[in-house]
Protein backbone atom coordinates (compact mmCIF):
# COMPACT_ATOMS: atom_id res chain seq x y z
CA UNK A 1 0.00 0.00 0.00
CA UNK A 2 1.68 3.17 -1.27
CA UNK A 3 0.30 6.29 0.41
CA UNK A 4 1.22 8.42 -2.63
CA UNK A 5 -0.78 6.11 -4.87
CA UNK A 6 -3.73 6.26 -2.46
CA UNK A 7 -3.55 10.06 -2.43
CA UNK A 8 -3.51 10.14 -6.23
CA UNK A 9 -6.75 8.19 -6.49
CA UNK A 10 -8.43 10.06 -3.62
CA UNK A 11 -7.70 13.32 -5.47
CA UNK A 12 -9.53 11.82 -8.45
CA UNK A 13 -12.46 11.15 -6.11
CA UNK A 14 -12.46 14.82 -5.09
CA UNK A 15 -12.57 15.88 -8.74
CA UNK A 16 -15.43 13.51 -9.52
CA UNK A 17 -17.33 14.58 -6.40
CA UNK A 18 -17.32 18.24 -7.46
CA UNK A 19 -19.54 17.31 -10.41
CA UNK A 20 -22.36 17.10 -7.88
CA UNK A 21 -22.05 20.73 -6.73
CA UNK A 22 -25.48 22.29 -6.54
CA UNK A 23 -27.21 19.00 -7.37
CA UNK A 24 -27.03 16.75 -4.30
CA UNK A 25 -27.86 18.92 -1.26
CA UNK A 26 -28.48 18.07 1.56
CA UNK A 27 -26.29 15.06 0.76
CA UNK A 28 -22.48 15.30 0.65
CA UNK A 29 -20.27 15.49 -2.43
CA UNK A 30 -18.84 12.03 -3.09
CA UNK A 31 -16.74 10.54 -5.88
CA UNK A 32 -15.42 7.01 -6.26
CA UNK A 33 -12.71 5.27 -8.29
CA UNK A 34 -12.12 1.51 -8.62
CA UNK A 35 -8.61 0.27 -9.37
CA UNK A 36 -7.50 -3.22 -10.41
CA UNK A 37 -3.77 -3.93 -10.97
CA UNK A 38 -2.99 -0.19 -11.07
CA UNK A 39 -5.59 0.40 -13.79
CA UNK A 40 -8.79 2.40 -13.23
CA UNK A 41 -11.71 0.19 -14.19
CA UNK A 42 -14.60 2.20 -12.75
CA UNK A 43 -15.56 5.78 -11.91
CA UNK A 44 -18.67 7.32 -10.41
CA UNK A 45 -20.05 10.18 -8.36
CA UNK A 46 -23.26 11.09 -6.55
CA UNK A 47 -25.06 12.92 -9.35
CA UNK A 48 -28.32 14.17 -7.82
CA UNK A 49 -30.22 14.03 -4.55
CA UNK A 50 -32.21 10.81 -4.31
CA UNK A 51 -30.08 9.15 -6.99
CA UNK A 52 -27.53 6.34 -6.62
CA UNK A 53 -24.45 7.10 -4.56
CA UNK A 54 -20.90 7.30 -5.90
CA UNK A 55 -19.79 3.79 -4.93
CA UNK A 56 -22.57 1.82 -6.68
CA UNK A 57 -22.23 4.14 -9.69
CA UNK A 58 -18.51 3.33 -9.91
CA UNK A 59 -19.21 -0.41 -9.55
CA UNK A 60 -21.96 -0.33 -12.18
CA UNK A 61 -19.76 1.70 -14.54
CA UNK A 62 -16.82 -0.70 -14.26
CA UNK A 63 -15.48 -2.04 -17.55
CA UNK A 64 -14.65 -5.43 -16.02
CA UNK A 65 -15.25 -7.45 -12.85
CA UNK A 66 -14.42 -5.52 -9.66
CA UNK A 67 -13.75 -8.68 -7.65
CA UNK A 68 -10.48 -8.26 -5.74
CA UNK A 69 -10.18 -4.57 -6.69
CA UNK A 70 -9.59 -1.50 -4.51
CA UNK A 71 -12.40 1.05 -4.20
CA UNK A 72 -11.54 4.65 -3.37
CA UNK A 73 -14.11 7.14 -2.09
CA UNK A 74 -13.77 10.46 -0.30
CA UNK A 75 -16.46 9.72 2.29
CA UNK A 76 -17.27 6.63 4.31
CA UNK A 77 -19.81 4.41 2.50
CA UNK A 78 -23.29 4.53 4.02
CA UNK A 79 -24.70 1.51 5.82
CA UNK A 80 -28.18 2.61 6.95
CA UNK A 81 -31.47 1.66 5.31
CA UNK A 82 -33.89 4.46 6.23
CA UNK A 83 -33.24 6.49 3.08
CA UNK A 84 -34.05 6.56 -0.65
CA UNK A 85 -31.12 4.39 -1.76
CA UNK A 86 -29.81 1.00 -0.53
CA UNK A 87 -26.69 0.84 1.68
CA UNK A 88 -23.44 1.27 -0.24
CA UNK A 89 -21.66 -1.14 2.09
CA UNK A 90 -23.93 -3.98 0.93
CA UNK A 91 -23.14 -3.28 -2.73
CA UNK A 92 -19.39 -3.19 -1.99
CA UNK A 93 -19.50 -6.47 -0.06
CA UNK A 94 -21.63 -8.20 -2.72
CA UNK A 95 -19.18 -7.07 -5.42
CA UNK A 96 -16.27 -8.75 -3.58
CA UNK A 97 -14.17 -5.61 -3.40
CA UNK A 98 -10.92 -6.47 -1.57
CA UNK A 99 -9.90 -3.07 -0.17
CA UNK A 100 -11.57 0.30 0.46
CA UNK A 101 -9.68 3.60 0.89
CA UNK A 102 -11.54 6.56 2.43
CA UNK A 103 -10.69 10.20 3.04
CA UNK A 104 -13.26 11.03 5.75
CA UNK A 105 -15.51 9.18 8.13
CA UNK A 106 -19.12 10.27 7.72
CA UNK A 107 -20.13 12.67 10.56
CA UNK A 108 -23.76 11.58 10.18
CA UNK A 109 -24.63 9.71 13.42
CA UNK A 110 -26.42 7.09 11.29
CA UNK A 111 -23.04 6.18 9.77
CA UNK A 112 -20.12 7.59 11.84
CA UNK A 113 -17.78 4.61 11.61
CA UNK A 114 -20.48 1.99 11.26
CA UNK A 115 -19.84 1.69 7.51
CA UNK A 116 -16.15 0.98 8.07
CA UNK A 117 -17.01 -1.52 10.80
CA UNK A 118 -19.40 -3.39 8.51
CA UNK A 119 -16.81 -3.58 5.72
CA UNK A 120 -14.11 -4.86 8.05
CA UNK A 121 -16.45 -7.46 9.52
CA UNK A 122 -16.91 -8.71 5.95
CA UNK A 123 -13.14 -9.17 5.62
CA UNK A 124 -12.49 -6.06 3.54
CA UNK A 125 -9.31 -4.10 4.32
CA UNK A 126 -10.15 -0.45 5.01
CA UNK A 127 -7.81 2.55 5.08
CA UNK A 128 -9.20 5.80 6.54
CA UNK A 129 -7.84 9.36 6.65
CA UNK A 130 -6.14 9.80 3.27
CA UNK A 131 -6.06 13.56 2.54
CA UNK A 132 -8.49 14.02 5.41
CA UNK A 133 -8.24 17.82 5.64
CA UNK A 134 -8.81 18.27 1.91
CA UNK A 135 -11.79 15.94 2.12
CA UNK A 136 -13.29 17.91 4.97
CA UNK A 137 -12.84 21.17 3.05
CA UNK A 138 -14.61 19.68 0.02
CA UNK A 139 -17.60 18.82 2.20
CA UNK A 140 -17.41 21.79 4.58
CA UNK A 141 -21.11 22.50 4.03
CA UNK A 142 -22.16 18.93 4.84
CA UNK A 143 -19.96 18.70 7.93
CA UNK A 144 -21.28 21.99 9.35
CA UNK A 145 -24.92 21.10 8.73
CA UNK A 146 -24.75 17.55 10.06
CA UNK A 147 -22.88 18.56 13.21
CA UNK A 148 -24.84 21.73 14.06
CA UNK A 149 -28.15 21.46 12.15
CA UNK A 150 -27.39 24.99 10.92
CA UNK A 151 -26.36 26.03 7.40
CA UNK A 152 -22.82 26.87 6.36
CA UNK A 153 -22.63 30.66 5.95
CA UNK A 154 -20.37 32.23 3.30
CA UNK A 155 -20.17 36.04 3.20
CA UNK A 156 -19.30 37.43 -0.24
CA UNK A 157 -18.44 41.06 -0.90
CA UNK A 158 -16.45 43.27 -3.27
CA UNK A 159 -14.60 46.46 -2.35
CA UNK A 160 -12.34 49.03 -3.97
CA UNK A 161 -8.69 49.53 -3.05
CA UNK A 162 -9.80 52.25 -0.63
CA UNK A 163 -12.18 49.87 1.12
CA UNK A 164 -15.57 50.91 -0.29
CA UNK A 165 -18.41 48.60 -1.35
CA UNK A 166 -20.41 51.46 -2.88
CA UNK A 167 -20.24 55.18 -3.55
CA UNK A 168 -21.77 57.62 -1.08
CA UNK A 169 -24.98 57.45 -3.16
CA UNK A 170 -25.10 53.66 -2.85
CA UNK A 171 -24.02 52.90 -6.44
CA UNK A 172 -22.01 49.66 -6.65
CA UNK A 173 -22.45 48.50 -10.28
CA UNK A 174 -19.90 47.36 -10.92
CA UNK A 175 -16.99 47.36 -8.51
CA UNK A 176 -15.92 43.87 -9.55
CA UNK A 177 -15.12 42.49 -13.02
CA UNK A 178 -17.06 40.04 -15.18
CA UNK A 179 -14.82 37.17 -14.06
CA UNK A 180 -15.54 37.97 -10.42
CA UNK A 181 -19.27 38.00 -11.06
CA UNK A 182 -19.03 34.66 -12.88
CA UNK A 183 -17.36 33.26 -9.76
CA UNK A 184 -20.22 34.55 -7.62
CA UNK A 185 -22.76 32.85 -9.89
CA UNK A 186 -20.79 29.62 -9.54
CA UNK A 187 -21.16 30.01 -5.79
CA UNK A 188 -24.89 30.71 -6.19
CA UNK A 189 -25.26 27.36 -7.92
CA UNK A 190 -23.39 25.70 -5.06
CA UNK A 191 -25.44 27.14 -2.18
CA UNK A 192 -29.01 26.41 -1.12
CA UNK A 193 -29.91 30.03 -0.31
CA UNK A 194 -28.83 33.61 -1.00
CA UNK A 195 -29.39 36.19 1.74
CA UNK A 196 -29.74 39.96 1.48
CA UNK A 197 -31.13 42.76 3.63
CA UNK A 198 -34.06 45.06 2.94
CA UNK A 199 -31.73 47.89 1.87
CA UNK A 200 -30.16 45.76 -0.87
CA UNK A 201 -33.64 44.64 -1.96
CA UNK A 202 -34.79 48.24 -2.36
CA UNK A 203 -31.59 49.51 -3.98
CA UNK A 204 -30.98 46.71 -6.50
CA UNK A 205 -34.32 44.88 -6.93
CA UNK A 206 -32.28 41.69 -7.53
CA UNK A 207 -33.49 38.39 -8.96
CA UNK A 208 -30.82 36.40 -7.05
CA UNK A 209 -30.80 33.75 -9.76
CA UNK A 210 -27.98 31.91 -11.53
CA UNK A 211 -26.96 33.41 -14.85
CA UNK A 212 -23.40 34.31 -15.80
CA UNK A 213 -21.35 31.53 -17.36
CA UNK A 214 -22.86 28.77 -15.24
CA UNK A 215 -24.38 25.58 -16.58
CA UNK A 216 -26.83 23.70 -14.40
CA UNK A 217 -30.20 22.09 -14.01
CA UNK A 218 -32.20 25.30 -13.64
CA UNK A 219 -31.79 25.32 -9.87
CA UNK A 220 -33.38 28.28 -8.09
CA UNK A 221 -31.83 28.93 -4.66
CA UNK A 222 -33.94 30.13 -1.78
CA UNK A 223 -33.92 33.94 -1.59
CA UNK A 224 -33.80 35.16 2.03
CA UNK A 225 -34.58 38.79 2.85
CA UNK A 226 -34.03 40.02 6.40
CA UNK A 227 -35.69 43.18 7.67
CA UNK A 228 -38.95 44.77 8.80
CA UNK A 229 -41.76 43.06 6.93
CA UNK A 230 -44.15 46.00 7.24
CA UNK A 231 -41.65 48.17 5.32
CA UNK A 232 -40.99 45.73 2.47
CA UNK A 233 -42.46 46.67 -0.92
CA UNK A 234 -44.06 43.67 -2.63
CA UNK A 235 -43.49 45.13 -6.11
CA UNK A 236 -39.92 43.83 -6.19
CA UNK A 237 -39.02 40.87 -8.40
CA UNK A 238 -38.52 38.40 -5.54
CA UNK A 239 -42.24 38.66 -4.75
CA UNK A 240 -43.51 38.93 -8.32
CA UNK A 241 -41.73 36.21 -10.29
CA UNK A 242 -42.73 32.57 -10.72
CA UNK A 243 -40.30 31.56 -7.98
CA UNK A 244 -41.85 33.58 -5.17
CA UNK A 245 -42.36 30.29 -3.29
CA UNK A 246 -38.55 30.22 -2.91
CA UNK A 247 -38.57 33.63 -1.17
CA UNK A 248 -38.25 33.81 2.62
CA UNK A 249 -38.71 36.93 4.75
CA UNK A 250 -36.98 36.87 8.14
CA UNK A 251 -38.42 39.47 10.46
CA UNK A 252 -39.33 40.13 14.10
CA UNK A 253 -42.59 39.29 15.81
CA UNK A 254 -43.22 42.99 16.43
CA UNK A 255 -42.73 43.86 12.76
CA UNK A 256 -45.02 41.00 11.74
CA UNK A 257 -47.76 42.18 14.11
CA UNK A 258 -47.46 45.73 12.73
CA UNK A 259 -47.80 44.53 9.14
CA UNK A 260 -51.07 45.13 7.31
CA UNK A 261 -53.20 42.01 6.94
CA UNK A 262 -53.65 42.72 3.23
CA UNK A 263 -49.89 42.42 2.68
CA UNK A 264 -49.71 39.20 4.71
CA UNK A 265 -52.54 37.75 2.62
CA UNK A 266 -50.71 38.58 -0.62
CA UNK A 267 -47.52 36.97 0.70
CA UNK A 268 -49.47 33.86 1.65
CA UNK A 269 -51.05 33.68 -1.82
CA UNK A 270 -47.59 33.93 -3.39
CA UNK A 271 -46.35 31.22 -1.00
CA UNK A 272 -43.64 33.43 0.47
CA UNK A 273 -42.38 31.96 3.74
CA UNK A 274 -42.18 34.20 6.81
CA UNK A 275 -39.83 33.38 9.68
CA UNK A 276 -40.24 35.17 13.01
CA UNK A 277 -36.79 35.70 14.49
CA UNK A 278 -35.75 36.73 18.00
CA UNK A 279 -33.96 40.02 18.56
CA UNK A 280 -30.54 40.63 20.08
CA UNK A 281 -29.16 44.15 20.67
CA UNK A 282 -31.80 45.65 18.35
CA UNK A 283 -30.80 43.28 15.53
CA UNK A 284 -32.12 39.94 14.38
CA UNK A 285 -30.66 37.04 16.35
CA UNK A 286 -28.79 35.35 13.51
CA UNK A 287 -28.27 32.15 15.46
CA UNK A 288 -32.05 31.83 15.73
CA UNK A 289 -32.37 32.60 12.00
CA UNK A 290 -29.83 29.92 11.06
CA UNK A 291 -31.54 27.35 13.26
CA UNK A 292 -34.84 28.05 11.51
CA UNK A 293 -33.23 27.88 8.05
CA UNK A 294 -31.59 24.60 9.03
CA UNK A 295 -34.99 23.23 10.04
CA UNK A 296 -36.07 23.90 6.43
CA UNK A 297 -33.14 21.69 5.29
CA UNK A 298 -31.26 24.68 3.96
CA UNK A 299 -27.66 23.53 4.39
CA UNK A 300 -25.81 26.57 3.05
CA UNK A 301 -26.28 30.32 2.70
CA UNK A 302 -24.42 32.83 0.53
CA UNK A 303 -24.66 36.28 2.15
CA UNK A 304 -24.74 39.10 -0.44
CA UNK A 305 -26.01 41.89 1.78
CA UNK A 306 -24.69 45.37 2.45
CA UNK A 307 -23.04 47.03 5.41
CA UNK A 308 -25.66 46.40 8.09
CA UNK A 309 -26.16 42.73 7.20
CA UNK A 310 -22.44 41.96 6.96
CA UNK A 311 -21.71 43.83 10.19
CA UNK A 312 -24.35 41.78 12.00
CA UNK A 313 -22.97 38.45 10.77
CA UNK A 314 -19.42 39.44 11.76
CA UNK A 315 -20.31 40.90 15.16
CA UNK A 316 -22.52 37.93 16.06
CA UNK A 317 -19.87 35.53 14.67
CA UNK A 318 -22.50 33.69 12.68
CA UNK A 319 -20.50 33.00 9.54
CA UNK A 320 -18.13 30.25 8.46
CA UNK A 321 -16.28 31.80 5.52
CA UNK A 322 -15.76 35.31 4.18
CA UNK A 323 -14.57 36.05 0.63
CA UNK A 324 -13.54 39.62 -0.12
CA UNK A 325 -12.91 40.68 -3.73
CA UNK A 326 -10.44 43.59 -3.73
CA UNK A 327 -10.73 45.44 -7.03
CA UNK A 328 -8.19 47.90 -8.55
CA UNK A 329 -10.40 50.99 -8.30
CA UNK A 330 -10.58 54.00 -5.99
CA UNK A 331 -13.77 56.01 -5.47
CA UNK A 332 -12.95 58.20 -2.45
CA UNK A 333 -15.99 58.88 -0.29
CA UNK A 334 -18.23 55.84 0.01
CA UNK A 335 -19.63 53.02 2.12
CA UNK A 336 -17.49 50.34 3.78
CA UNK A 337 -18.71 46.80 4.43
CA UNK A 338 -18.25 46.94 8.20
CA UNK A 339 -19.26 49.58 10.73
CA UNK A 340 -19.20 49.39 14.51
CA UNK A 341 -18.97 52.76 16.25
CA UNK A 342 -18.49 51.07 19.63
CA UNK A 343 -14.94 50.03 18.76
CA UNK A 344 -12.69 52.88 19.92
CA UNK A 345 -9.17 51.40 20.02
CA UNK A 346 -7.05 48.76 18.29
CA UNK A 347 -7.47 46.29 21.15
CA UNK A 348 -11.08 45.97 20.02
CA UNK A 349 -10.16 45.29 16.40
CA UNK A 350 -11.15 42.01 14.77
CA UNK A 351 -8.17 40.08 13.44
CA UNK A 352 -8.39 37.33 10.81
CA UNK A 353 -5.62 34.75 11.03
CA UNK A 354 -6.88 31.77 9.01
CA UNK A 355 -6.68 33.27 5.53
CA UNK A 356 -5.84 32.52 1.90
CA UNK A 357 -5.12 34.86 -1.02
CA UNK A 358 -6.24 34.19 -4.61
CA UNK A 359 -5.56 36.19 -7.77
CA UNK A 360 -8.42 36.34 -10.27
CA UNK A 361 -7.64 38.31 -13.44
CA UNK A 362 -5.93 41.14 -11.56
CA UNK A 363 -8.33 41.13 -8.62
CA UNK A 364 -7.39 39.78 -5.23
CA UNK A 365 -9.81 37.46 -3.44
CA UNK A 366 -9.16 37.29 0.27
CA UNK A 367 -10.69 34.15 1.79
CA UNK A 368 -10.88 33.73 5.55
CA UNK A 369 -12.66 31.32 7.88
CA UNK A 370 -14.44 32.10 11.13
CA UNK A 371 -11.97 29.92 13.03
CA UNK A 372 -9.43 32.69 12.44
CA UNK A 373 -11.76 35.50 13.60
CA UNK A 374 -10.83 36.93 16.96
CA UNK A 375 -11.03 40.21 18.81
CA UNK A 376 -7.57 41.22 20.00
CA UNK A 377 -8.93 41.79 23.51
CA UNK A 378 -10.36 38.23 23.72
Amino acid sequence: MDIKVDEQYIKMCFTLARNGLGEVSPNPLVGSVIVQDNIIIGRGFHEFYGGPHAEPNAINNAIESVEGATLYCNLEPCCHTNKQTPPCTSKIIESKIKRVVISNLDPNPLVAGKGVKKLREAGIAVTVGVLEEEGRELNEVFFKYIQSEKPFVHIKLAQTLDGKIATSTGDSKWISSDSARVRVHEWRKKYDAILIGRNTLEKDDPTLNIRMGVEGNGKIPYRVVIGSIEKINLEFKLFQDENSHKTIIATTKESYENCQQEKLTILEERKVKILLIKEIDESLDLDDLLQKLGALKITSVLVEGGQSVITSFIDQRQYDKLSLFICPKIIGNGISYYRNDKKQNMKEAIEFTNSQIENLDGQIIYHTYSGGHKCLQD
